[in-house]
């Protein structure tokens, strides 16, 4: 006579429990990614933010010493270049004669996302500088 074994509960997933599990994770994913792609946008801003006092800093060292503004980024020692691959803006300088600049941080590839300051600048004329845009761009 042969004797059988009894049966012990096995324990685990099943296939459709895992599939269910899956796409909950799924949808959640894709409602929080938006959200988070537009969050580390406007995080970036701070490397703007941070490029355009950069340059303000080496404009006036360069004024202390030559008695006018640069006219050029490359005639600033000390201005933050455009050759860092990583960079998520572009910084540029344009003269508005020897007693004024503007430089501007334009958003690049990925950064475009944050529509909303797509382009950061900052006007200096004189003794006054001036934020561009006037939106909150400048501050988190």
């Amino acid at each position: 006579m042969a004797r059988t074994m009894p049966r012990t509960a096995t324990r685990g997933f099943t296939l459709v429990e895992i599939g269910v599990v899956l796409g909950m994770t799924a949808v959640l994913a894709t409602l929080a990614m938006p959200s988070w792609l537009d969050q580390l946008a406007r995080s970036r801003r701070v490397e703007a933010t941070a490029a355009l006092q950069q340059v303000q800093r080496a404009q006036e060292r360069y004024r202390e010493t030559h008695g006018r503004y640069a006219g050029r980024l490359d005639e600033l020692p000390g201005a933050p270049g455009n050759d860092n691959p990583g960079s998520h803006y572009r910084v540029e300088l344009h003269s508005l004669g020897p007693d004024g600049y503007r430089a501007r941080a334009i958003a690049l590839a990925g950064q475009v996302r944050d529509r909303a300051c797509t382009e950061l600048g900052l006007r200096v004329q004189g003794f006054i500088s001036q934020r561009e845009p006037e939106r909150g761009c400048w501050s988190l």
